[in-house]
């Protein structure tokens, strides 16, 4: 669950912010990511890696599943009309980040 720090929403695992909605199209050049379909605690690609080529909807992202404060997993690619995103559970945090600054903006 989150909590309210100066009538700001923070998540209960990272202590930062609740995200607002960013919405990015792209014009010109597609933007090159790294994509990983499993990244561990660690920050090693595990599983599908790779890179990704960007269209003009897209960005890059980096998906990440804490416990408390302490990264379990992740994920990064591309991304259609990408939504930055904290969400709390019970026990988990997940957290979406995207950007679209810079070819390979979304290492983890």
């Amino acid at each position: 669950m989150g909590y309210i720090l100066n009538g700001v929403p923070w998540c209960c695992a990272t202590g930062q912010p609740w995200g607002g909605v960013m919405i990015s199209w792209r014009v010109g050049s597609a933007l090159y990511c790294f994509h990983c379909d499993r990244v561990n605690a660690s920050g090693v690609c595990v599983s599908g890696e790779r890179f990704c080529e960007t269209t003009a909807t897209e960005q890059c992202y980096v998906k990440k599943v804490y416990e408390g404060t302490t990264v379990l997993f992740g994920y990064q690619g591309c991304r259609n009309l990408c939504f930055p995103f904290m969400g709390c559970s019970h026990k988990y945090t997940v957290e979406l980040t995207c950007c679209n600054s810079s070819s390979f903006c979304n290492k983890f």
